[in-house]
């Protein structure tokens, strides 16, 4: 089973959420926004463990106002869909037949409801249901239904990995039991985490052999047997096209090679991530059959960039659905963008946005995917974007808009430049993810067509002038050599100032640019415009950075 779509209402910091899941996903979000909180729904109620989580008053959501009317109601609605269809029918789920409902898709799915409540006496209420198809609660005996929730729970048992684990680090006690050779085995491995966390010293040639022997034996008895009875190569996952899958039971091979081939550092870094695994696993064993979901939380902390790859490299091969929330471009840069979710906090509901793959041809994913995904990774992260063309613009426009009193990253405004892209990828994707944008364009007839496709793709309802802004000028060179800094360039260019009389503003600017570049020259604007100060910046630009920073605000929850 795969978790398929989660439902939130009135739980922790979630007034409203619903999204849909992969079995891959890297949720993006700022403080406060919801990723802990949807997390702890998922860990506190499908944890694997059989002890029934009872809710409690600080689990109902507070308006942060405090003037509205906060929750005295709880919903939390997991639906899971089958791997393939006619996975419903397998005998390890003959258990399972009362809960599976179906639809036109032909695939099964289980509803699972958890509802609280707080009464009039003001007691808090905890109840489990399984749903139908219409959403209505099954009717099933309360013993029954006991025993279903048990059982369905167990073969999706969330593990839950991150900062409240410590991760890497933990010094959690051993369990005791090592009747069978799994046991053994499992606590060799935990003994060799824990000394590995306690002291930098160096493992010795015959403790790491043991923990290899152990790691063999471990992945066998989880993944190697557990995973070859049934045909996950016809399932039919879409992925970003020029990117690694996503989701791949070529994994457990991946796996078998490093344990026998792989070279020391890639044999000790799997040694800690399955001894951390056991720690978060705890005594309760993983059924034959369970489709574990890992959730990660900022993967990222207290671990250096390489290591960070390197561990992301082994979970990725996992075969098991994968949660991550982060706060990483470098880790987000592994990741499809079609399985990246940015979760937007708005009044009273929290959004969650993501790419639909089917508004870009195989070309735009190419190019949008080396542009963003691997070479601008942290503007996802961005609250607006400020769409440019050339370097010009990237280098001048932070410069001119500190002088302003603005600082862009502060707000979270990130300046792209799209010709090496194109223009409207980078105009969907920003819609697609609800990230706020807006255009600057040349006055020259290449910037002339940028206005006007950006006018096309203009979403119903929008304002053009929030999203457009035409330079008065052939560029933005152009606009500040009109503009009262015709001697920066003309001393750029090493002309004399009578020879310069007599030539054109472009060819100045060329000549200028030839020697030097157009990052030096926007520097050296930027410094001549600073010691002016902020009345000889352009109105147009002025404009322009009030604009962003209000798009930006928008965005701030």
């Amino acid at each position: 089973m795969l978790l398929d779509h989660v439902e939130i209402a009135g739980f922790r910091g979630i007034n409203r959420l619903s999204l849909n899941v992969n079995e891959l996903n890297a949720f993006l979000g700022e403080n406060r926004w919801g990723k802990s909180s949807l997390f702890d729904a998922l860990s506190l109620f499908l944890s694997g463990s059989r002890k029934r989580y009872k809710l409690k008053r600080d689990d109902f959501y507070i308006s942060p106002d405090h003037l509205s009317k906060s929750a005295t109601l709880i919903q939390l609605v997991f639906t899971f869909k089958e791997h393939q269809r006619g996975e419903a029918l397998l005998y390890q789920y003959k258990h399972l037949s009362d809960i599976w409902c179906g639809n036109n898709t032909g695939y099964r799915f289980v509803y699972y409801l958890i509802e609280g409540e707080i009464t009039a006496t003001g007691n808090v209420v905890t109840n489990r249901f399984f749903l139908d198809a219409q959403g209505a609660k099954k009717n099933i005996d309360k013993e029954k239904l006991l025993t279903l929730i048990n059982e369905f729970v167990s073969f999706v048992p969330v593990l839950r990995m991150g900062q409240q684990n410590n991760f890497l680090a933990t010094n959690a006690s051993l369990f005791d039991d090592v009747s069978s050779k799994r046991a053994y085995f499992e606590t060799k491995i935990k003994k060799i985490f824990n000394r590995l966390n306690a002291s930098s010293q160096q493992l010795s040639k015959a403790d790491l052999a043991k923990g290899y022997e152990a790691l063999s034996y471990i992945f066998d008895h989880y993944l190697f047997k557990h995973y070859d009875a049934f045909d996950y190569y016809n399932i039919d996952f879409e992925h970003d096209i020029y990117s690694q899958q996503a989701f791949s039971f070529d994994g457990i091979t991946h796996f078998s090679d490093v344990l026998k081939k792989g070279n020391k550092k890639d044999r000790a870094m799997l040694l800690m991530i399955l001894g951390e695994f056991l720690e978060v696993r705890g005594e309760h064993l993983l059924r034959k059959g369970a489709s574990p979901i890992l959730l990660i939380e900022e993967l990222e902390s207290n671990l250096h960039p390489v290591n960070l790859a390197i561990t992301w490299r082994f979970f990725s091969l996992l075969p098991m659905q994968k949660l991550v929330s982060t706060n990483s471009s470098l880790l987000l840069s592994f990741f499809p963008l079609s399985r990246i979710q940015r979760l937007v906090r708005q009044s009273d509901v929290i959004k969650s946005y993501q790419l639909d793959v089917g508004q870009f041809s195989k070309n735009d994913l190419r190019r949008i995917a080396f542009h963003i995904r691997m070479n601008r990774p942290h503007s996802l992260f961005a609250r607006a974007w400020l769409m440019v063309e050339g370097e010009t613009e990237t280098w001048l426009l932070n410069e001119l808009a500190r002088i302003c009193g603005y600082n862009l990253t502060i707000e979270g405004i990130q300046i792209i430049e799209f010709a090496q892209c194109g223009l409207s990828p980078l105009i969907k994707i920003a819609q697609n993810l609800n990230i706020e944008w807006h255009v600057l364009t040349d006055g020259d007839a290449a910037g002339q067509k940028y206005a006007d496709r950006v006018e096309v793709i203009l979403r119903k309802g929008d304002l053009l002038g929030n999203r457009l802004t035409v330079l008065p000028a052939y560029d933005i060179e152009h606009l500040f050599f009109e503009s009262g800094f015709r001697d920066v360039y003309v001393k750029a260019s090493n002309y004399q100032a009578k020879d310069a009389q007599r030539l054109s503003t472009h060819k100045i600017i060329s000549k200028a640019v030839q020697k030097h570049s157009k990052p030096w020259l926007g520097l050296t604007l930027a410094e001549a415009v600073e010691e002016k100060g902020v009345d000889a910046i352009p109105l147009l630009l002025k404009r322009l950075f009030a604009r962003m920073v209000g798009l930006a605000r928008s965005q701030s929850g």
